[in-house]
C-alpha cells in the first residue's frame, strides 16, 4: 500500500512521455489530456502519502523526476513545436527548450530550499505546463516574437521570487469554499473556452498570485 504514491508517480512520467509523442505528432488535443491526468496524479501522489503518513525521500525524489518529464520537458518541447509550425529556422526552434532549463533549475531549487508549505516562491512547473498546452487551443497566429516573450516570461516566472498561492485541502468550511469557487471556475472556463481554458485559468491564477506576492507574510 505504501507504494501507492510511488506508483501514481510513475504515472505522472508516463503521460509525460506519451505528452511528447503526441506533441511530436501535432496532436495536441491528447497532449493537453495526458497533461491533464498528469496534473491529476501529481496532486494525489503527495496528497495521499502525506494523509497516510507515507513521505519519503525516494518518493519526493520521484516526484520531481517525474515533473521534470511532465512540467519541465513537456512545455519546452511544445514551446519548440509551436516555433516549428511558424517556420522559424534551426536553431532558434530550440530557444523553447529554455523552458525546459528553466523548469529543471526550478525544480533543483525547491528541492534543496526551506519551502514555506503556505505558498510557493515561483511559479510552479505544473502552472506553467497548463498554461502552455492551453496556448495551441486558442486558435491565435503566434508570432516568433510572441512565443519568445512567452518563453522567457514563463522561465523567469518560474524562478523569480514571487509568491503564489498554494492550494491546501483542509477540514475546514474556508477550504471546501476555496476549493468549490475554483472547481467553478474552471467548469465556466471550460464551458465557455474549451481547451484553451487551462492557459486562461493559469493566467487569472499568476495575476492573483501578482496581487497575492504584495501581502504581508511571513518569512520563509
Amino acid at each position: 500500500m505504501k507504494s501507492i504514491p510511488n506508483v501514481l508517480s510513475l504515472a505522472n512520467a508516463a503521460l509525460g512521455c506519451c505528452a511528447l509523442f503526441f506533441i511530436a505528432i501535432l496532436d495536441f488535443n491528447s497532449a493537453t489530456f495526458c497533461v491533464l491526468l498528469a496534473a491529476v496524479f501529481d496532486f494525489f501522489d503527495g496528497f495521499i502519502a502525506r494523509i497516510m503518513g507515507w513521505t519519503s525521500r525516494f518518493g519526493a525524489e520521484l516526484d520531481s523526476l517525474a515533473d521534470m518529464i511532465s512540467f519541465g520537458v513537456v512545455p519546452g518541447a511544445l514551446a519548440t513545436a509551436m516555433l516549428t509550425s511558424i517556420q522559424v529556422e534551426s536553431p532558434w526552434i530550440f530557444l523553447g527548450f529554455i523552458i525546459t532549463l528553466a523548469s529543471a533549475y526550478r525544480l533543483a531549487k525547491y528541492n534543496t530550499s526551506t519551502n514555506n508549505q503556505a505558498y510557493f516562491r515561483g511559479l510552479p512547473t505544473p502552472a506553467n505546463a497548463l498554461l502552455w498546452i492551453g496556448v495551441p487551443h486558442l486558435n491565435i497566429d503566434l508570432t516568433f516574437s510572441q512565443v519568445l516573450a512567452g518563453i522567457v516570461i514563463t522561465s523567469f516566472l518560474l524562478n523569480s521570487s514571487l509568491v503564489f498561492y498554494r492550494l491546501q485541502i483542509k477540514n475546514t468550511l474556508s477550504s471546501v469554499v476555496i476549493v468549490l469557487m475554483i472547481l467553478i471556475l474552471l467548469l465556466v472556463l471550460w464551458l465557455q473556452f474549451n481547451s484553451s481554458a487551462w492557459s486562461l485559468a493559469i493566467a487569472i491564477y499568476i495575476l492573483f498570485s501578482v496581487v497575492y506576492s504584495f501581502i504581508p507574510k511571513s518569512k520563509d
